[in-house]
């Protein structure tokens, strides 16, 4: 590891739209710094083959996620979330073979995290998001612009909050849920693990483990609509 007046080398997993966030985040982070940069950004691990050698907001993808072994000395952040891929989040992060603590969380120097919420490893807050006091946000969440999780919310692992997401007060998730844009939900609303909740829905009633919730008021899609476990 690099010691403590030495930017920290890291690695972002995916090189998809979340990960151009994570990176804009960093190349903010180093901009706000008082003194030398925070962080080094060595690149992108990715596995799609089309990705491969190409650079992506200046930066090179260099290998693929299995790869990560061959950067001992960075850590690493995943940006690997959508509809399509969502449920593949935790295998790609166990993919890299890295331990917990060799994972990063990046925080937009413009968003807000209270001194008493309690955020995990390898999460990624990005611009002008709010995690308020007694929140707890889990190891690799993503939790994209504009998004606020409010007091006494738990936020499960590998949870997806999209842009504009308003999660209010003492709301669980669920492991592996995905909130799309827009998306708010009730106090004391239970979002099941690996659920989705699709486009700027309303959600007023618990959701199901695994279902897919949509519209205004959120009602489940039936399986026949979207069949969620083809992602």
């Amino acid at each position: 590891m690099a010691d403590n007046t030495s930017p920290k080398h890291i690695v972002i997993l995916g090189a998809g739209g979340n990960s151009l966030a994570i990176a804009d985040a960093i190349v903010a982070i180093n901009a706000a710094a008082p003194a030398q940069p925070v962080y080094e950004l060595v690149g992108f691990l990715d596995d799609l083959p089309e990705n491969q050698g190409r650079r992506v907001l200046g930066f090179p993808v260099v290998g693929r996620i299995a790869d990560a072994h061959r950067w001992p000395h960075c850590q690493f952040i995943n940006g690997i979330a959508s509809v399509e891929s969502f449920r593949k989040k935790a295998g790609a992060i166990a993919r890299a073979g890295m331990p917990r603590e060799r994972f990063e969380t990046i925080v937009h120097p413009s968003a807000v995290v209270a001194r008493d919420a309690r955020v995990g490893v390898g999460c990624a807050i990005m611009a002008n998001s709010v995690v308020c006091a007694e929140a707890s946000v889990d190891d690799h969440v993503i939790m994209l612009q504009n998004s606020s999780i409010n007091h006494h919310a738990r936020i499960g692992r590998f949870v997806t909050l999209s842009a504009g997401v308003t999660v209010l007060g003492a709301v669980d998730v669920g492991d592996g849920a995905f909130l799309s844009g827009g998306v708010s939900i009730a106090p004391y609303i239970k979002v099941g693990a690996g659920a989705l909740i699709g486009l700027g829905s309303t959600v007023i009633r618990d959701v199901a483990a695994g279902s897919v919730v949509v519209g205004n008021p959120a009602r489940e899609l039936p399986a026949s609509r979207y069949d969620v476990r083809k992602t």
